[in-house]
């Protein structure tokens, strides 16, 4: 797994790439084809399969339910992955899997926790 820092003007953020070369949604986990944003903190505008649109959701000057804060934005639509995949056994244990890869793992009360180890 490989971590790259994004240095945005307002905020540095980290976006994992796995080893066959695909990155890691940072919200969700998903592997993605293509990066989310850029190392110079620039989006991709690449939409997730979670629904998440680099560059969109993550943008009050574009989405009103953004907030400030890339990483922010993470974590709110991120609490809303949880809650849909919180519906059935089999899709939380995968969201759970993937949430693992990027350093995120579920609280007993299904809140999301950055993993000390990453």
């Amino acid at each position: 797994m490989k971590r790259i820092v994004c240095i945005a003007p307002s905020e540095n953020f980290t976006i994992f790439q796995a080893d066959d070369g695909r990155y890691l949604c940072p919200v969700c986990g998903a592997r993605l084809a293509s990066a989310p944003y850029y190392e110079d903190g620039g989006a991709s505008f690449q939409m997730c399969c979670c629904g998440f649109e680099f560059g969109f959701d993550d943008s009050p000057s574009a989405s009103r339910d953004a907030v400030e804060g890339v990483r922010a934005n993470w974590k709110r639509w991120r609490r809303r992955v949880i809650d849909e995949a919180s519906r059935s056994t089999k899709s939380l244990s995968r969201l759970e899997l993937q949430l693992k890869d990027i350093g995120i793992r579920l609280a007993f009360d299904l809140v999301d926790v950055e993993d000390e180890k990453t």
